[in-house]
């Protein structure tokens, strides 16, 4: 029986069209809306050249700290469910799926940090015009010569939580009530945990737009790994 591979299913399609007008919009619209600098300008003192909220309790504390490793708790806990689930009978129809939870969040955030790790844009607090020492570079900008890369794109803290899109594509064809959920409590965590980056002068709007979309593309890029898992398990059983 010939088996129709999620790269031609209707949803597939639908998803990378997304992905494609997406990606059109933050290259060639986003920039010229000038949001970025608009959306951190109130978190900015211009009298002191500094965003005067950078070391707040709330923000660094608990919507940093507290959150960075809270997701990473939820990573683990799907992991570990997914190994219970060898035990519990209850648990084995998701137990392959868990498993690519924790799979897809680890993915998806380093694939994020690699791409960050690699870029010449420095976030908003390293830039001359917030008080910094590296110029404001475009997108498709040359490295300027004997200029120090800002590894600040895309935002690394808002893709924790746009990771958990992960449960949404492990989960939707099985459990789609409770996907979309974890859907729209992904892209809400994400841009609470964005926002407050913002407000610190770490990251711009962008940065996090961003983030999500590399998020969104790593899942989909790796769904028909998941496809191919579920049809052997199926043909086995």
């Amino acid at each position: 029986m010939r088996v129709k591979l999620p790269i031609y299913s209707g949803w597939v399609k639908q998803q990378l069209m997304w992905l494609l007008l997406s990606m059109l919009g933050l290259i060639f619209i986003y920039p010229k809306t000038g949001l970025d600098q608009r959306l951190i300008a109130p978190y900015f003192d211009v009298v002191n050249q500094q965003f005067s909220l950078k070391n707040t309790w709330l923000l660094k504390t608990v919507l940093h700290t507290g959150l960075k490793y809270g997701l990473i708790f939820v990573a683990l806990i799907a992991l570990l469910v997914g190994v219970i689930g060898s035990l519990y009978i209850p648990l084995k129809p998701y137990q392959q799926r868990l498993f690519w939870v924790f799979a897809l969040m680890l993915v998806s955030t380093s694939a994020v940090s690699l791409l960050k790790h690699h870029s010449m844009h420095g976030c908003p607090n390293d830039l001359m015009q917030y008080g910094g020492h590296l110029p404001s570079l475009q997108l498709f900008d040359a490295q300027p010569v004997g200029v120090a890369m800002g590894k600040c794109f895309p935002g690394g803290h808002a893709s924790g939580g746009f990771a958990l899109m992960a449960f949404y594509f492990a989960f939707r064809d099985v459990k789609p009530k409770f996907a979309r959920s974890m859907l729209m409590l992904s892209l809400t965590l994400g841009f609470v945990m964005g926002w407050s980056q913002m407000m610190r002068g770490e990251h711009f709007l962008s940065h996090n737009l961003w983030s999500a979309w590399v998020v969104w593309a790593t899942c989909l890029a790796c769904q028909p790994l998941l496809f191919t898992q579920q049809i052997k398990r199926n043909v086995s059983q």
